[in-house]
């Protein structure tokens, strides 16, 4: 063979680009490769281009995200709720009890409807009222007083819930305690009221719409009833209630005229005044006419029968009407007034409750801007002996009577342990004896409260039977009052009873009033051996 010379190599490359061999084709191919090559790094570099802006993306950006969701998803934060306060009465008898179900505190009132007025109920806070607001925080779920003592003394009584903050695995086994703050309990509260009389003051009612007080004679409520009712510890079959029939707290928050009840008033301002005496006689004559009105007494209008010259004791006794008119006409209206206030009527009382309202006592500025009228003779007239315009709660009267057979007006308390402010009404012994001896002839044998009759002669009281603008035809009755100091002697207790359109206030009140002193006796008695130890 042959040997090839690099002389020929270089003829035989020349010869094979002409025919086209080998990998070097022409221009055209050439630069398709190029491009081709090109697109593909293209793709490459913007491929790991978007790979580490999605890396950088993830870390700076979303990484607290991240570490948030997976730390909430292993710790847990477990309230602990704080027990409310117990509520005791005098006695130290709870009257309400704490049960923990589902995280929830549940209250049980033992005495149910008895206590509502004053004990009140707690449900669920609701959205507006989330949050903090003067050092206590609610959030959801948590429990808040609405009404009577759970609402008024609601920062005493709630306490601060507390929490653990704990780290758990996936399964939701705790592995460690990451921080705790424990909860506070809420405070313990004693009232006045006395668990035993409250119950039987509300079973004596029996259900019929009305209300009775009862308080010491320091000012402490030993008793407040409203009738009818809810039971705190089932409240949710009670919200349906509109008309707030069963939530009405009766005593401190409905307002009635009075009726002879405040014939008391009368009595003391005449005596105070100077207009009357113990001498001071009026001739029953049965109804006074004054131009085409006509005043009648009620034993002249019931039986057309009259008492002849009557004195105060004899008035009060029969609860004459007659007689408190000529009182009221000597007075004036701006006396009357004047001594209402000074009983405390158309001002609250102080009890720590909330919702209670003042009544009213009108003058002849208020008569003129409501009705556009001036006062009359006649507005005199049954001002004098309870009627009219002037409006009275059941609590007001029990402390206006508290005044006539003391001389002393009091702040009214239902909380054991607090102080009561009580201020003289610059009353006359001569003036208070006389006023308890006609309470005394309301209570006895002759004498308008005929169920105490013979039972019980040195009790005081006054009855009043009041008219009122829900009596449309002669089938309406009146409401029924009746208000007893117990005992006579040396009272321990005034005792207020107020049955709404229930007729005449000895026949209806009387009864009522008197079951339930039946049932003080044996509680005073402890009340007394208690007192001096």
């Amino acid at each position: 063979m042959k040997k090839r010379n690099w002389q020929d190599d270089l003829v035989f490359s020349s010869q094979s680009r002409r025919k086209g061999y080998g990998f070097n084709s022409s221009p055209e191919k050439s630069r398709d490769v190029r491009v081709r090559v090109r697109s593909i790094w293209g793709v490459f570099v913007m491929g790991v281009a978007f790979i580490l802006a999605k890396i950088i993306y993830l870390q700076l950006v979303e990484g607290g995200q991240h570490q948030l969701t997976s730390y909430a998803n292993h710790v847990e934060l477990k309230r602990e709720l704080a027990p409310r306060g117990i509520i005791y009465d005098r006695n130290q008898i709870a009257l309400v009890e704490n049960i923990n179900d589902a995280g929830k505190i549940i209250r049980k009132y033992p005495l149910g409807e008895a206590i509502a007025p004053v004990l009140g109920y707690i449900s669920e806070a609701k959205q507006e009222e989330l949050g903090c607001n003067e050092g206590f925080c609610y959030s959801p779920g948590m429990m808040i007083g609405r009404v009577g003592i759970e609402r008024e003394m609601e920062s005493i009584i709630r306490g601060n819930d507390g929490g653990r903050l704990i780290e758990v695995d996936s399964a939701g086994r705790e592995i460690r305690e990451l921080g705790s703050n424990l909860p506070e309990d809420g405070h313990d509260i004693q009232l006045s009221i006395d668990s035993r009389l409250q119950d039987k003051m509300y079973k004596t009612l029996e259900g019929r719409k009305g209300s009775a007080v009862a308080i010491d004679m320091q000012g402490k409520v030993v008793g407040l009833i409203s009738s009818p009712s809810y039971d705190p510890s089932h409240i949710k079959d009670y919200l349906s209630d509109k008309e707030m029939y069963y939530f009405l707290n009766r005593p401190i928050a409905a307002t009635y005229p009075p009726g002879s009840v405040y014939k008391l008033v009368t009595a003391l301002a005449g005596l105070s005044e100077g207009k009357i005496s113990a001498d001071t006689q009026y001739e029953d004559t049965g109804e006074i006419k004054v131009g085409i009105y006509r005043y009648g007494n009620w034993y002249f209008d019931k039986y057309g029968r009259t008492e002849g010259k009557i004195g105060l004791t004899r008035a009060l006794g029969r609860s004459n009407d007659i007689y408190f008119y000529k009182v009221g006409e000597e007075l004036g209206v701006d006396n009357l007034v004047a001594w209402s206030r000074k009983f405390g009527l158309g001002q609250a009382t102080g009890i720590e409750l909330p919702g209670e309202v003042n009544g009213l006592v009108p003058d002849q500025l208020w008569k003129e801007r409501a009705t556009g009228e001036k006062w009359f003779l006649g507005n005199t007239y049954h001002m004098a002996i309870g009627q009219g315009d002037l409006l009275v709660t059941p609590i007001q009267v029990a402390r206006m009577t508290l005044g006539a057979i003391s001389g002393r007006l009091c702040k009214l308390s239902i909380l054991k342990d607090s102080a009561v402010a009580c201020s003289d009404l610059g009353l006359k012994n001569e003036d208070i004896t006389l006023v308890r001896e006609g309470m005394k002839q309301a209570c006895a044998t002759g004498g308008t409260a005929f169920p105490f009759f013979n039972s019980e002669p040195w009790v005081m009281c006054k009855t009043g039977t009041a008219q009122h603008s829900g009596q449309k035809n002669d089938d309406d009755l009146p409401h029924a009052w009746i208000t007893v100091a117990y005992p006579g002697e040396n009272p321990e207790i005034i005792l207020t009873v107020m049955v709404e359109s229930g007729g005449e206030g000895s026949a209806v009140a009387g009864p009522i009033a008197k079951t339930i002193l039946d049932e003080w006796k044996g509680l005073g008695m402890q009340w007394r051996e208690n007192k001096l130890k």
